[in-house]
């Protein structure tokens, strides 16, 4: 953005509006004004012209969704961002309808308004360029989900591999599974593959490639699945390069591939943060361990911290990797997130490790594999809002899981 966004603030509540105007200063986000409701409103953005105009919604809500008419009429061009103590659907529905380019749920955190408003400014410039006939046909991409965890040994690398597999299979989806572990890479042994080039060599030419030439570094599988694996016996291949330099990979490969699955570290370091914003879907493994749950909660303070949509980051209890540990209820109390998947505990997947041979080539046959399978289909968009298999958990919010994968 070339300037600071002016934000008018729409909010009846006084005490309201200091908190908001507090996060926006932390955002330094400018605010062009505070107003409440109605005729006041309108009066004075006609005048004052903001960029983005943040509106409080709550009950009842006529009042407020009368005034977002009344400025969406005077202001067409502006865009406008809800933000509400309520979130259910139809308080969603109702702003979307109205308008809304973007709905928050109270508290706010500057951080995710400063990219709510950034969002929104970036959105509506770009529609006004589509119409001016000024924006340049760009390619569709796939779906990158990346696979993470707070600590090593919590099965993260078994969901990647097994969740590319099911993608491949029951999508019948062209995918590739890329090992961003920058440790320990394993990606190509769960699949019992021995890769004549890994990332050491793509890294090195990193400025010549492009879709067609990444397919090059590739290690295929007699499933179909593609593979951009880490080199075992050279720890430092990632470490010689930047974090950003995963960035353009992940890019180049969701034009060609429908979903790419990134397999990274246990650790939160600046190589997640790279994968993760780029992504299109955080999936974080924990187990019901404390140690696992405590260093969960830390990681999702952390992603907060670096910006990223809740919406994009769903956690995963994976159960078949260590003792039962606290229950989910508490995991979702301790970890202020509800738990998006719950991996059942399944004695096949050691065995599957040891053997080279993920559970869901077997088909559905284990409770861990038809997880998966039905894991997949949720990210694809094939699962029905009627099915109520055993590990989706209630509140699974199969819509705002849609809606955040075709806001990439």
């Amino acid at each position: 953005m070339a300037k600071t966004p002016q934000v008018l603030v729409v909010n009846e509540d006084l005490d309201s509006r200091v908190e908001t105007r507090k996060a926006l200063q932390r955002a330094r986000l400018d605010i062009a004004g505070e107003v409440g409701l109605g005729a006041q409103a309108v009066a004075f953005a006609s005048e004052a012209k903001p960029d983005v105009i943040l509106i409080s919604l709550e009950e009842p809500v006529t009042r407020a969704l009368d005034t977002a008419e009344a400025l969406g009429n005077i202001l067409p061009q502006t865009p406008l961002v809800f933000y509400s103590t309520m979130s259910d659907l139809e308080t969603v529905r109702l702003a979307m309808a109205t308008g809304a380019r973007d709905f928050l749920t109270k508290p706010v955190q500057a951080a995710r308004f400063q990219q709510a408003i950034e969002r929104a400014l970036e959105f509506e410039e770009k529609r006004q360029m589509r119409e001016a006939g000024q924006l340049a046909a760009s390619p569709v991409r796939g779906t990158v989900v990346t696979v993470t965890g707070a600590k090593g040994g919590i099965g993260k690398s078994i969901l990647a591999v097994n969740l590319a597999l099911a993608l491949q299979q029951a999508l019948n989806g062209k995918v590739v599974i890329v090992d961003a572990d920058v440790h320990f890479g394993d990606v190509a042994t769960m699949l019992d593959v021995k890769p004549d080039v890994t990332i050491s060599n793509l890294l090195s030419n990193l400025s010549e490639v492009d879709r067609w030439k990444i397919t090059d570094y590739l290690t295929h599988t007699p499933q179909g699945l593609e593979v951009l694996a880490t080199p075992s016996d050279d720890g430092d291949a990632w470490y010689e390069h930047e974090p950003e330099s995963i960035k353009p990979i992940l890019d180049v490969l969701s034009q060609n591939y429908d979903f790419v699955i990134v397999d990274t570290s246990g650790s939160f370091d600046r190589f997640v943060k790279a994968a993760v914003e780029s992504s299109t879907l955080v999936l974080v493994v924990t187990t019901g361990e404390v140690s696992s749950v405590r260093d969960t909660k830390s990681a999702m303070l952390r992603l907060e911290k670096w910006g990223v949509p809740r919406e994009k980051v769903k956690l995963v209890l994976n159960r078949g990797v260590r003792a039962e540990g606290i229950g989910t209820s508490d995991i979702e109390e301790s970890v202020a997130r509800p738990v998006f998947w719950d991996l059942p505990r399944d004695s096949a997947v050691p065995r599957s490790v040891q053997l080279g041979r993920p559970v869901v080539l077997d088909g559905a046959k284990s409770p861990v594999a038809r997880s998966i399978y039905t894991l997949a289909r949720a990210i694809g968009g094939t699962l029905s809002e009627y099915e109520t298999p055993a590990s989706k958990p209630s509140g699974f919010g199969l819509g705002f899981l849609t809606a955040a994968l075709k806001r990439r």
